[in-house]
């Protein structure tokens, strides 16, 4: 029994380079049209014929019929790709060192193919393939972060310190995925800061004035969009008052 199988994997098993090949793309497209299939709307049009194209590639694929498994694949993919409600909107753009990073925005996913690999790139994903090398998975993408203070519209009256400043705490809440944050803050008159932060937390030092700030998510290559902006006061804070009671003297 162990002999008949070893013998039937041996068979199957690609013997030259070109079958090789050949298994490696079909079985790359494969995971591209499982991907599109599983992320698709269930309601979507043509989604149940491309599942079945989907079927039928898995087929020729354990048929080892590798070329008609990757034709498959891609008709299942092609199915769903032209029945998307949304249009479908994605950026690519290649750095100085060759890398090229692939976002899906909306719609239809997009292939990404290199080194004999394809991977699928849905909406809310983004992909980076550094140059001569095979697409890893796409990662998705850093949610927005949600400033919580100081809130938009608020007048904050604080005592200010030596030389003006007063402090300012800054504060949102944790995207996933996040390894660092970046504080745009915009001073009605002045340049605008860019602050980095390693927390959901910032103190910082200002003085009194109108300012308006957001941030935004970071981790390695990923940045999200930054929140929206929210705008706040910060005014020098009346100086406590003090009491001075003068007891009257026992003293003729």
């Amino acid at each position: 029994m162990k002999s008949s199988l070893l013998l039937a994997m041996l068979m199957m098993a690609p013997t030259t380079e070109v079958e090789v090949r050949d298994r490696a793309r079909a079985q790359s497209v494969l995971e591209t049209a499982r991907n599109a299939v599983k992320h698709a709307d269930a309601k979507a049009a043509r989604r149940e014929e491309a599942a079945a194209k989907l079927k039928e590639a898995e087929a020729h694929f354990q048929n080892a019929r590798y070329e008609e498994a990757a034709q498959a694949a891609d008709g299942a993919w092609k199915l769903l790709s032209t029945s998307a409600s949304q249009p479908t909107a994605f950026t690519v753009a290649v750095d100085d060192k060759g890398a090229t990073t692939v976002t899906g925005h909306s719609g239809q996913a997009v292939r990404v193919e290199g080194a004999g690999v394809t991977r699928q790139v849905n909406a809310g994903e983004t992909l980076r393939v550094e140059k001569g090398q095979p697409p890893p998975q796409p990662r998705p993408l850093l949610g927005i972060p949600q400033p919580t203070q100081p809130s938009d519209k608020l007048k904050m009256n604080v005592q200010l310190a030596k030389g003006g400043l007063g402090s300012v705490t800054f504060a949102w809440q944790a995207v996933e995925g996040a390894e660092r944050y970046e504080v745009e803050l915009m001073p009605t008159r002045g340049e605008k800061k860019v602050l980095s932060a390693s927390a959901t937390q910032l103190k910082v030092s200002l003085p009194a004035g109108s300012y308006r700030w957001s941030v935004r998510a970071l981790a390695r290559e990923l940045r999200s969009a930054s929140s929206p902006e929210q705008g706040f006061e910060v005014a020098e804070a009346a100086p406590k008052s003090i009491n001075i009671e003068v007891q009257p003297s026992k003293w003729k």
